[in-house]
């Protein structure tokens, strides 16, 4: 008897709306017209099929359309005869390897500890709350009145919230005092005038709860400290400082640990004159940057491994607290991801799998979160993490649709997109977060984006499905349609290269199964080749 074969076809001549079977006997290939209702209800816009055109030859018969294949002079195939591997599984723990093997002197080098002094401004904390509960911080908020440093894209009580925000972020410190502070610019001495800078010092020497000036600005020159901290008596701090102690307060492995090493370089160069001082930095930051380079290396031969296993990433990236983890966690369901009402916590890079609706598996990849007003060396210093962004198929832009600096956000983050090497093709996908929240913006005001709760998973479906369109358009991959013997090598081959969307055995033939499978045109051709198809 003879023995058939079935799968689904478009021809040619009726463009990739056409739906249809095939059927494979030993002398000849008769596609017949079919309507298939178990493929009723499943999304799938984009399915295509494809056929090469010189296989077929167009018969007419009568009102139904036919395409016989001659396959005199196909190959003989035997399942018992058919080989296919199983695809490796990437070593993210490649990375974790690698950082065991730094010598940690890198970071613990007490001859450099001497020439950080006050830099380090994490040293002064950890000894100051030895000595007190808290760290009581006033929050100055320096708002230049007219000219052209003048901010038009933000209010000045926004600024001196995420000030606030900021500072409440380190352990073991409470803003005690927080005040917005006209000036003419930021270039003065002591920045603030001569009147204000005698009412401030008189409150800041007359309180016992102030330890400490926080000025919002993104990095005081050496000669602004000094004058400011004699004429307060108290520590000073700018925004770079602040931010780079809550790195080293999030920073989980060595990884993290020597950006944020790389990043207070900068910082403490510009405080330092003596040119001992200078060969030292120079010397620990060639260091510091020959061992990220390794691991940036490594991440590379990861990259490359995905690539290599036809495995799509997906960069979700956004401005800092806008819940990107949270996000990760109501789509992929990994107990790693776990969101914090913090700012920056998340510094190390995780990668996070999932399946997408058609079956593929892709990792989604957490990055560190973007904030206004931070020097470019900051950013530099986490480039690692970027690079997993500008190599990913897809991107996926979080926004806090709460946030009431919600423009100032986004454009923040596409400006820090767009100082990165980014494809220009890159899709990004934007998603307004937080719509639960009563403070979220309304949706006409939210067009073009996503509009998800991560906290409750409303939205993250739709998402999904738009994440698949991009995935597999930029991908090379194409939905196929097939119906094979019920437990074949044909299906078995399929689940081990692509998960499958849909597989539904067939009511009226229980011996033929239909499956949706998602392959590139690679895949498609390898399975021709195994099994004569």
């Amino acid at each position: 008897m003879a023995q058939f074969r079935r799968f689904a076809v478009c021809l040619p001549s009726l463009g990739n709306a056409f739906l249809g079977e095939v059927t494979f006997s030993p002398k000849k290939c008769i596609h017949t017209l079919n309507n298939y209702s178990w493929l009723y209800g499943r999304r799938c816009e984009n399915i295509n099929y494809k056929v090469s055109r010189p296989v077929f030859t167009k018969k007419s018969y009568g009102c139904v359309n036919k395409c016989v294949i001659n396959i005199s002079n196909a190959r003989e195939f035997s399942l018992t005869n058919c080989v296919f591997k199983k695809r490796k599984q990437s070593k993210e723990e490649t990375v974790e390897e690698l950082e065991e093997d730094i010598d940690d002197s890198l970071l613990e080098d007490p001859y450099f500890e001497s020439i950080r002094g006050d830099s380090r401004i994490f040293g002064f904390f950890e000894s100051e709350a030895r000595e007190s509960k808290g760290i009581g911080t006033l929050v100055l908020q320096p708002w230049v009145k007219w000219g052209a440093n003048k901010r038009t894209d933000t209010s000045r009580q926004l600024l001196l919230d995420e000030a606030v925000a900021l500072v409440n972020t380190l352990p073991g410190v409470e803003v005690v005092a927080k005040e917005i502070v006209p000036v003419k610019s930021m270039d003065k001495k002591f920045i603030f005038g001569s009147g204000t800078v005698e009412r401030l010092v008189s409150q800041v020497r007359a309180s016992h709860h102030i330890s400490c000036i926080f000025i919002n600005v993104e990095m005081l020159k050496r000669g602004q400290i000094v004058a400011l901290e004699e004429a307060f008596g108290r520590k000073v701090l700018d925004r770079y400082s602040v931010v780079l102690g809550i790195f080293r307060h999030h920073a989980q492995t060595k990884e993290a640990r020597l950006q944020i090493a790389l990043a207070e370089l900068p910082y403490i160069r510009k405080r330092l004159s003596g040119e001992k001082d200078q060969l030292m930095i120079m010397e620990r930051e060639k260091h510091l940057k020959a061992a990220l380079d390794k691991l940036a290396a490594v991440r590379a031969i990861i990259r490359k491994r995905r690539t290599k296993n036809s495995l799509p990433s997906v960069a979700v990236v956004g401005y800092t607290n806008s819940g990107k983890t949270s996000l990760i966690h109501a789509i992929t369901k990994d107990v790693r991801a776990e969101g914090k009402d913090q700012l920056f916590a998340t510094l190390d890079v995780t990668a996070h799998g999932c399946h997408l609706p058609c079956g593929l598996k892709v990792v989604f990849i957490d990055t560190v979160g973007f904030i206004q007003n931070i020097p470019t060396e900051l950013v530099a210093s986490f480039r690692a993490t970027l690079e997993d962004a500008v190599y990913s198929n897809v991107v996926v832009h979080v926004r806090d649709a709460s946030h009431p600096d919600y423009e100032l956000q986004g454009t923040t983050v596409s400006e820090t997109l767009n100082s990165l090497p980014l494809p220009k093709d890159t899709p990004i996908i934007t998603v307004a977060n937080k719509m639960d929240l009563e403070t979220a913006k309304p949706k006409e005001e939210l067009k073009g984006a996503h509009l998800v709760s991560a906290l409750k998973g409303q939205g993250t479906e739709e998402l999904l499905y738009d994440v698949e369109k991009e995935v597999l358009r930029v991908t090379g991959r194409k939905m196929w349609k097939f119906s094979l013997p019920t437990g074949s090598y044909e299906i078995q081959w399929l689940r081990s290269i692509t998960g499958l969307a849909y597989e539904e055995v067939d009511e009226a033939d229980p011996q033929m199964t239909h499956v949706l499978a998602v392959l590139t045109e690679q895949e498609l051709a390898a399975f021709h080749r195994n099994f004569g198809k």
